[in-house]
């Protein structure tokens, strides 16, 4: 049976479709089944819109290879620290995910139109989520008795660069964050946003992917087999480059030990298994299935999560680069960091060149 889901969404917006304050309640304080789930999901239009915003283009096209830059901005919170970062890689391309929209959490701003505004950059943004609550449990308490203004967190691309046919994809539309179980409810699932950009006078589909954490490695391997048929019907064979977050933990994250001594036997086991998860996420070999690789852009065996200082988790490769019909060069990681020292958000930011197959 088909899904509106099952293709890849255009719908292109000046602005997304809100959602009052008061529907927002009242979602929350209705019935929290996957049927009533669905019903919003299906029904609210900001699921089906990508809202193009931000400066006018100032390059039609990317002459040469173009710098892309991937980053799980963990909200945006931070968006100074991470704003001057980018300033001063000065990217061609800025995949970006986990920007709020109006919530208490990050000042309740329009985290994606400042940074925009920033780095004097056009956007096309999309919704993950519609935020029931004021986020995680840490949240919660660090923001009690405030409200959030919009209630949306989500993902963008930015450039400076003429965006083609910009789109979402709605990666996931389980609900699985509905019910309040996982103490953060929200209406939505994960997506990959994105848009063509010609790159040495080739049409590239520069994609911004966020995978489920909660998700075991076969269920994320599912997502990723449903990403790339739907980015066939958009670039079939065509060139393209993924840049995400696809929590490659080789775990659901109910399932990470918390025992010390359950570490040091998987670590025992396998040393390198947080750092080099290919063998442990089917997602991988189904990439490969589809032609992409992950050779060349992407630094080997570093990881790619921060965490503040004296936080006992280990340290994981989770964040990605694949391409496909592009060669890739210069590969590496940003260090989220403030002046302070303190993580500028709980992911490393990555950057790569890439140009057409033969242009190098």
């Amino acid at each position: 049976m088909s899904d509106w889901t099952d293709a890849p969404s255009t719908h292109l917006v000046n602005r997304l479709t809100p959602v009052p304050l008061a529907e927002r309640e009242a979602i929350k304080a209705g019935p929290a089944d996957k049927a009533t789930h669905d019903r919003y999901f299906d029904a609210l239009p900001l699921f089906r819109q990508v809202e193009i915003g931000g400066a006018p283009p100032r390059r039609d096209a990317i002459e040469t290879s173009a710098r892309v830059v991937f980053w799980n901005t963990e909200r945006l919170r931070h968006l100074d620290a991470i704003a001057d970062s980018l300033a001063a890689l000065r990217p061609d391309v800025m995949l970006l995910c986990e920007i709020d929209r109006g919530m208490a959490r990050s000042g309740n701003t329009d985290r994606v139109v400042e940074i925009a505004t920033r780095l004097e950059a056009g956007y096309a943004y999309a919704v993950e989520f519609l935020e029931l609550d004021l986020g995680d449990v840490n949240e919660k308490r660090i923001h009690a008795g405030e409200t959030n203004a919009d209630g949306l967190h989500g993902a963008a691309v930015l450039t400076d660069v003429a965006m083609a046919r910009p789109f979402v994809i709605r990666i996931d539309r389980r609900g699985d964050w509905f019910d309040g179980a996982r103490h953060e409810p929200r209406v939505g699932g994960t997506i990959a946003v994105g848009a063509e950009i010609i790159v040495a006078g080739v049409p590239v589909l520069m994609v911004n992917v966020h995978l489920e954490s909660h998700d075991n490695p076969a269920a994320r391997g599912e997502d990723m087999r449903r990403l790339l048929t739907r980015i066939d019907l958009l670039a079939p064979g065509g060139a393209v480059i993924l840049g995400g977050d696809f929590n490659t933990s080789t775990f659901a994250l109910g399932d990470r030990p918390r025992d010390p001594d359950r570490w040091a036997e998987i670590f025992a086991a396998d040393p390198h298994r947080m750092l080099r998860p290919q063998s442990y996420e089917p997602l991988f070999e189904i990439a490969a299935a589809f032609g992409y690789d992950t050779e060349g852009c992407n630094v080997p065996d570093r990881p790619t999560t921060r965490r503040p200082q004296g936080d006992p988790r280990p340290l994981a490769k989770i964040d990605w680069f694949f391409t496909r019909g592009l060669e890739a060069t210069a590969a590496q990681i940003i260090p989220a960091v403030r002046e302070n020292g303190e993580p500028s958000s709980d992911h490393e930011g990555l950057l790569v060149t890439i140009a057409p197959l033969g242009w190098l």
